[in-house]
């Protein structure tokens, strides 16, 4: 389920305030302070693109620049050591720090997802062979054999 809104390239979370009974929205990604709500979804639709539509406005009006999300810039607080490790990596890499920070992130949505998986095997039944991809029955009763295909931690629990 997501819970946000996107309008005119301005993105907003939305939540429920139960007290009030109403949606609160609130838009993100900017240094300015834009906040709306409504009591339907269609009201909350609404109340949101105005609150986008009067922004660009107001701005206009006054002849300010209006903020963007993601200017592509962030600061980030690391402890000095951490910081001389990536430089030296970049160094190595020939690259810049900004370049090796960008690709390690951009790494980290590509890395694979490990899901563990408990297997519970009774104590009579517990006499098989394991590998790192597959459980190989050794007794006459099991005729298939189990393949786990995916990149998988497998933890074994025994009686």
């Amino acid at each position: 389920m997501n819970s946000m809104m996107e309008y005119k390239g301005y993105h907003a979370t939305v939540e429920y305030d139960a007290e009030d009974g109403i949606f609160v929205g609130e838009v993100f990604g900017i240094v300015d302070s834009l906040n709306f709500h409504g009591s339907s979804v269609v009201e909350l639709v609404n109340m949101f693109h105005q609150s986008i539509d009067n922004y660009l406005e107001i701005c206009k009006k006054y002849g300010k620049e209006p903020n963007r999300e993601f200017k592509g810039t962030f600061n980030v607080r690391i402890t000095p050591e951490l910081h001389r490790k990536i430089a030296f990596e970049a160094t190595k890499q020939k690259i810049t720090l900004n370049q090796y920070v960008a690709k390690a992130l951009e790494e980290s949505f590509d890395a694979p997802e490990v899901k563990e998986t408990v297997i519970y095997v009774p104590y009579t039944t517990n006499q098989l062979l394991w590998n790192n991809e597959q459980i190989i029955p050794n007794e006459s009763q099991y005729t298939n054999i189990i393949n786990f295909r995916k990149k998988e931690e497998l933890i074994y629990v025994e009686n």
